[in-house]
């Protein structure tokens, strides 16, 4: 029964139109974090948003927009990938992971979306024309800081903060609420009220977006979103209601991951999981952490 689920809701996924929305790329929803995938590890997602738009005539419309990746790990240190977002066409993603995250400090990553030549690589249209943010949305630079707080504080808590140029970037007079004290500033907090569930608080650059998480099946997860929330709370006077990108959006999206496929490496027992159903290699990990840390504590105890 769960297995025919899935399948529905893939399906249903992929028959979505329109552009794109957030988890069209490897990312908490639509800002990236510190993690990659493990070697030859893939995963792969989409995403499809309802929003409500006006026509010049000032009758609304229900849209529909959807983006897709595919995303693969090598050598568990960096990942590559490509993004569809319909109108905007198909671009290129990589990730690098500069410091591994550990109990006691943070994950640093480098990367890049947006790869393309199409300078304004946007996800929604506006007068049947590609969505002209006014800024180069191509080439999108970042680098993110990520840590997990469950083993050092124990608590079950997610927190990376990065900085990007491109996309990340809010642009004066463009509809995006709110001003961010400093442009390209981006970060997260995320939750785990369960093994197979998160939450997730994030502010992209640009936009407010609040969504949750859900494991369904081993490494299939189901999600939803309200992206662009700040945009409840503009007036239609402030905001132009025929404006795709001023239009707050509710988002179902889907991914799942698959492998490693080759080359099984040994697993670091401080290395961030992702949590699976296999509650018992979960459980040895587990206390191989708690015994790391705790001898952590005894030589630092020593040195003192």
């Amino acid at each position: 029964m769960r297995s025919c689920f899935v399948l529905v809701m893939f399906f249903f996924v992929f028959t979505a139109m329109g552009g794109g929305v957030p988890w069209s790329r490897y990312s908490i929803i639509d800002s990236p974090t510190a993690h990659t995938l493990h070697h030859t590890q893939i995963c792969a997602g989409a995403g499809f948003a309802v929003y409500s738009v006006e026509d010049s005539s000032g009758t609304a419309a229900t849209e529909f927009s959807l983006g897709t990746f595919l995303e693969a790990g090598i050598f568990n240190r960096a990942q590559i990938g490509a993004t569809y977002i319909s109108k905007g066409g198909i671009s290129g993603t990589a990730r690098v992971m500069l410091m591994r995250e550990t109990i006691r400090s943070p994950g640093i990553a480098f990367g890049c979306e947006n790869i393309t030549g199409e300078k304004n690589y946007e996800a929604y249209t506006r007068n049947d024309s590609l969505y002209d943010y006014g800024r180069s949305q191509n080439f999108s630079i970042y680098g993110v800081v990520t840590k997990d707080f469950s083993y050092l504080l124990s608590l079950p808590v997610c927190v990376s903060l990065g900085f990007g140029t491109g996309r990340f970037v809010q642009e004066s007079g463009s509809g995006d609420a709110g001003e961010n004290p400093i442009p390209g500033l981006f970060g997260s907090l995320m939750f785990r009220p369960s093994r197979a569930s998160e939450v997730v608080v994030e502010w992209d650059g640009r936009d407010l977006n609040i969504g949750a998480t859900y494991g369904i099946a081993s490494g299939v997860f189901l999600q939803l979103a309200l992206a662009e929330v700040e945009q409840h709370f503009r007036s239609d006077d402030v905001r132009d209601p025929t404006d795709p990108g001023q239009a707050p959006k509710v988002v179902l999206a889907v991914n799942a991951t698959l492998g490693p496929l080759f080359q099984r490496t040994e697993l670091n027992p401080r290395e961030r999981l992702r949590f699976t159903g296999n509650d018992e290699a979960l459980e040895a990990i587990r206390r191989e952490r708690e015994e790391a840390r705790r001898r952590i504590e005894e030589l630092e105890r020593s040195i003192r």
